[in-house]
């Protein structure tokens, strides 16, 4: 029997890796390929239907065009069903987060509804923030606006007319005939 004990280990202790959801590259890869089987499964069918009119003798060159146009569509779409796939993953991550933060503000502010401690921080937190709006409100008031006509949210700026930016351009261009 040991009487020594030995020290516990001073590096923090790790949880057990949990499988985690698909990340975006791989869902806007998914999508994109059935994306992209989706456009070719139709033109597929168009030709189908082109080559059912056509006579028993062409069967072999029916064949051939049809496996072209599979190929073909496959090259033609690859890239906007990429595009396409990783906009709408893009798109249905920040809709998913918005719903989520949604859903977190509806429980903080059940909690806060039964709890007055939680319900004085967030009044407390508010009040904060309008302060900190009216104070950035002042600081950026420069008195520009008392130079602005009435009406207007900014001060009138001189653009040149059309004749001053013509002959802008062409004295920038002027050296161009010696390179």
């Amino acid at each position: 029997m040991s009487t020594t004990l030995s020290a516990p280990s001073l590096s923090p202790v790790r949880a057990p890796r949990l499988p985690s959801a698909p990340s975006s590259p791989e869902g806007a890869r998914r999508l994109s390929a059935l994306l992209l089987a989706a456009a070719v499964a139709t033109l597929v069918v168009i030709a189908d239907q082109v080559i059912d009119s056509w006579a028993d003798g062409h069967l072999m060159l029916a064949w051939v065009m049809l496996w072209a146009l599979i190929f073909g569509g496959i090259a033609l779409f690859a890239d906007s069903a990429r595009r396409v796939a990783r906009r709408a993953v893009v798109a249905l991550d920040g809709w998913s987060r918005s719903m989520a933060e949604a859903r977190a503000e509806m429980r903080l502010w059940e909690l806060a509804k039964q709890d007055p401690r939680l319900m004085s921080e967030l009044v407390a937190a508010r009040s904060r923030d309008e302060a900190e709006e009216v104070e950035s409100a002042v600081a950026s008031n420069d008195f520009s606006d008392a130079l602005a006509p009435i009406g207007l949210p900014h001060s009138a700026v001189r653009s040149p007319s059309y004749w001053e930016r013509l002959s802008e351009s062409r004295s920038r261009n002027a050296h161009l005939f010696y390179i």
